[in-house]
């Protein structure tokens, strides 16, 4: 009964305090820390209504307090007094002593109470500055700075290793400093120092044109570094690829023209490595010349032989580039270089002949044939007849004999450069032609009756005509001649035609008539025929308008009377009425007619009515 009552006791004990002090807990567990060589350090722990005493073990071994190494941070009553701050100092941390995992514990408040506490490990790391890193390519260093060869397309492996460190270093990669994904880092412990450690970080580089000459860089972070805190290991990227080529040089190239003087430099420009070998060449496999450096092309002076297509190429060990290829054009002005068939041609009258211009220029030429006649000067020009290289004359005719001119022009550089070359003289052979002289041909003359009179005719001929005579009547008069009143003037030149006058004195009513004038060149004989129209008096003009005049008032005076007839009856005029009308009609050739009839042709056609006078001469 007795060890019952102690039992129930006990546990009444216990259960009042802990309803009065609670059990034991951790408000803070050491975390892991950092620290320099001979530097304090303060491992934190705190325990809630702690009752029972605080220790430390580093990697699983206990560690009791010593003034000037360690020390509780609460005081000489840290370990065993009251309080809820069991944390410890660390004074001037050492790598051997001090490096390592750290656990606060407290033992349970009572004997038989199960509070006891143990923290996790926590890591306390005496920072040890690694050594500067460093690359390595197929398992052998590089040294800093130095190339690190690959092949275009091929993928290299690169590994980065920074050694002897507390912590292990953070290792970042970089090419002209822009940061690239690499493989997963890895940290080892050094095995103759276990306390420090070894990083090391892998990078795969695919070989490319665009990695050539670029610095890649691994970069190793430490907290024990001094300032940036962190050293790099770099290596410059020497890619080997085939030669690639471009063309410099040609910006300009459409502005060129021959003869100025001006020179032309290409450059291949070759991109390999190892370095290319460029050469030129021009519509044959042939290397053409070069200046010095060997890759440029100097043309000069400035030739239309220097256009064509040029192709550079590049060659290095790993093989030849593509070819390159650009076009020169040099340009130079039109120039007429052959008109013909001859200086001189000869057609025949209402022919075809074909007039034929050769013309060079870069741009292509164009033409323009321009005709003036044999009696033109220089200064007077011509008119335009063609566009074409070749002018085509059809049923060609006296008044299209005279000089021909082919222009050739183009325009370079927004300036129109043109050549015209010697003229071509045509002349046009065949027997005599008659021509107008006006629009309206060869007008009948007039003038009035008892006056000199001019009959003319204009006829065309090449060779000139050698004889000429008029015809009337019973009479013939040669050229020049004169019969009476008759009289046959020489012929005026006017180009490849000639005028010939008939002058009539006193002119009578049978001077009236058609005069007919026969030419005769060598090449045959023609007739043409001229008129003369006399006119009675010279008044019949005035006296024809006055009539038109009256005319158009009787008609006027006509409808306004009929205009208020049909209004007064208010009816219309039926088809029948209007056809009870009797008219009577004018001859069909009175009307409009310039035709002057003699008296006893007026007493036939009294109907006439002249509604348009001649004109008095």
């Amino acid at each position: 009964m007795l060890a019952l009552r102690k039992c129930i006791h006990s546990v009444a004990l216990i259960w009042i305090a802990t309803l009065t002090h609670g059990l034991q807990k951790f408000i803070e567990t050491p975390s892991p820390t950092e620290v320099s060589p001979d530097k304090d350090v303060l491992i934190r722990c705190k325990v809630q209504n702690r009752r029972g005493s605080c220790s430390w073990q580093k990697d699983n071994k206990p560690v009791g307090t010593h003034a000037g190494k360690y020390e509780w941070a609460g005081g000489a009553a840290g370990g065993s007094g009251g309080g809820e701050d069991c944390s410890l100092w660390i004074r001037s941390a050492s790598l051997q002593l001090d490096d390592g995992l750290w656990q606060c514990q407290v033992t349970a408040s009572s004997y038989d109470a199960q509070d006891a506490l143990s923290s996790p490990p926590a890591t306390v790391s005496v920072r040890v500055a690694p050594q500067p890193p460093r690359m390595l390519q197929s398992g052998s260093p590089l040294p800093p700075g130095r190339t690190l060869s690959t092949v275009q397309g091929v993928r290299t492996s690169v590994l980065c290793e920074s050694r002897y460190g507390n912590p292990p270093a953070s290792i970042t990669w970089f090419i002209d400093d822009e940061p690239i994904s690499a493989w997963s880092q890895t940290n080892s412990s050094e095995v103759e120092r276990p306390r420090v450690w070894a990083a090391r970080s892998a990078v795969e580089i695919v070989g490319a044109r665009s990695l050539h000459g670029r610095r890649l860089a691994c970069r190793a972070l430490h907290a024990a570094y001094p300032d940036p805190g962190y050293k790099d290991a770099t290596a410059v990227l020497d890619v080997t690829f085939p030669p690639i080529v471009s063309i410099s040089g040609v910006e300009n190239a459409d502005s060129l023209e021959e003869g100025n003087g001006g020179a032309l430099a290409l450059r291949c420009r070759a991109e390999g490595n190892p370095p290319p070998t460029a050469w030129w060449t021009r519509s044959s496999p042939r290397p053409l010349p070069t200046s010095n450096p060997t890759d440029t092309l100097l043309l000069a002076p400035l030739t239309r032989n220097h256009s064509g297509t040029y192709m550079c190429q590049a060659k290095n060990s790993l093989g030849e580039s593509d070819p390159v290829s650009t076009e020169i054009d040099v340009k130079y002005p039109a120039r007429v270089l052959w008109v013909g068939p001859e200086p001189s041609v000869q057609a025949t009258l209402f022919t075809r002949v074909v007039l034929e211009c050769r013309a060079e220029g870069n741009p292509q030429p164009r033409y323009l044939w321009t005709h003036a006649p044999l009696e033109a000067t220089d200064a007077e020009g011509g008119m335009p007849v063609g566009r074409d290289s070749m002018l085509v004359l059809h049923n060609v005719t006296y008044r299209q004999q005279g000089s021909y001119r082919c222009t050739a022009s183009n325009t370079i550089g927004g300036r129109e450069r043109w050549h015209t070359a010697d003229p071509v003289t045509m002349a046009v052979v065949g027997p005599p032609v008659g021509e107008r002289e006006g629009e309206g041909g060869n007008a009948a003359a007039e003038a009035r009756l008892g006056s000199d009179a001019r009959v003319s005719a204009l006829v065309c001929a090449e060779p000139p005509p050698r004889k000429a005579a008029w015809h009337w009547g019973s009479l013939t008069l040669t050229v020049p001649a004169q019969i009476g009143r008759y009289r046959s003037a020489e012929p005026v030149r006017q180009g490849a035609c000639y005028l010939y006058v008939l002058n009539v004195q006193s002119t009578t009513r049978q001077d009236a008539r058609t005069y007919l004038l026969r030419v005769e060149n060598e090449r045959g004989a023609t007739a043409h025929a001229a008129h003369l129209v006399l006119h009675e008096t010279a008044t019949i003009g005035p006296l024809a308008g006055a009539a038109v005049i009256i005319v158009a008032l009787v008609i006027a005076i006509f409808c306004i009377l009929r205009k208020c007839r049909n209004t007064k009856d208010k009816n219309d005029y039926s088809a029948s009425e209007l056809d009870g009308d009797k008219t009577e009609g004018l001859p069909a050739d009175a009307v409009y007619s310039t035709r002057v009839y003699s008296p006893d042709a007026l007493k036939v056609r009294r109907a006439a009515l002249v509604l348009q006078p001649p004109t008095t001469v």
